[in-house]
């Protein structure tokens, strides 16, 4: 470990060094972000050295959580969840999930939506200042890789442009970094090939940056309809689509587990899986209909306003409270909204 406190991701050492870190420090409680794709071994199974060494009480947030888990999977989960003081998910279906597939009992489990911040909405500047006037904007955003499904976005657009010559889809972000360790930036150079194959460079734009929250707002507030073809089912938690609904905008995913409880009650729309016509379909549902356009944003951004940070933060405080040592502990929960 780092003099800085970072874990190297491949060292088992750093991990157990890490424990031995926060156990010296003067915490109250750690809280875990688990993602499979963040920690070293099989599985991340490495993060096992972090949780058995922690004395502090720690609270899960598990991103991702898999419906059919195989033994690696089910063992990992489960003793995490066992170590840990409380177990946080975004979901109700992931916390039947996990009391389902992994036994883990119901009265463990919280269910915090995964939080946002919540904009003021200016359509009109936002498109005049990224040079988007008078266009159709699709986008999808966040770090690139695979699992997003672009290529089928970028398939639907033919399907779509003899009606709407003006539009636009805007791929916002750069290569997640572990895709580009273990394969640089092939996914990308494919997205970029195939958009010349098809001949659509005016209607596909690659913003390749980590943008800070304030410019993905501005873009966000610039599109019409956000696009979300995640290409596995398992995803119980998304960022981008929470972004998306806090800024009102109509949503255009695949039937994730995320997406199926986000996008209930009239907040977005749902295409098949690695469909490119399917996901045309949708778009030009929306696009043709402005009363069903304006009842999606409606309540999109009815229900993204119970998403911002603070209320996040308020439920989170709740949890940390709920621990045996950290019992009357917190009460300044501004603080937390905060950072």
């Amino acid at each position: 470990m780092s003099r800085e406190g970072t874990i190297n991701q491949y060292d088992r050492r750093s991990y157990v060094a890490a424990a031995g870190f926060l156990n010296e420090s003067n915490l109250d409680a750690v809280s875990l972000q688990h993602e499979f794709g963040i920690f070293g071994g099989d599985w991340g199974e490495y993060v096992l050295d972090l949780c058995r060494n922690l004395e502090v009480p720690f609270i899960t947030t598990f991103h991702t959580v898999i419906k059919e888990p195989d033994a690696k999977v089910l063992g990992l989960v489960s003793e995490i969840s066992s170590l840990s003081s409380k177990v946080v998910v975004t979901l109700d279906s992931a916390k039947a999930i996990l009391r389902d597939a992994y036994g883990i009992a119901s009265k463990k489990t919280v269910v915090i939506p995964h939080g946002a911040i919540v904009p003021d909405v200016r359509r009109s500047h936002a498109r005049q200042h990224l040079h988007l006037r008078n266009r159709t904007v699709l986008a999808t955003l966040g770090l690139i890789n695979p699992g997003k499904g672009i290529e089928y976005a970028i398939e639907s657009l033919p399907y779509l442009v003899k009606e709407w010559p003006d539009i636009i889809y805007l791929v916002i972000g750069e290569t997640h970094p572990e895709v580009r360790k273990r394969e640089g930036e092939a996914y990308r150079n494919k997205l970029v090939a195939m958009v010349k194959q098809l001949k659509l460079e005016r209607n596909v734009r690659f913003v390749n940056a980590y943008l800070p929250e304030s410019d993905l707002s501005l873009h966000m507030q610039a599109t019409d309809i956000y696009l979300a073809p995640y290409v596995g089912r398992d995803q119980v938690s998304s960022g981008t689509i929470t972004f998306a609904l806090t800024h009102g905008r109509p949503v255009v995913s695949t039937p994730t587990v995320f997406a199926e409880e986000a996008l209930s009650n009239g907040r977005g729309l749902l295409c098949e899986f690695a469909d490119e016509y399917s996901i045309a379909k949708c778009i030009r549902r929306i696009l043709r209909d402005p009363k069903l356009r304006h009842r999606l944003e409606a309540n999109a951004f009815k229900y993204g306003q119970e998403l911002g940070w603070a209320n996040v933060a308020d439920e989170y405080a709740d949890v940390f409270r709920s621990t045996k040592r950290l019992e009357g502990v917190v009460t300044e929960t501004s603080r937390i909204s905060e950072t």
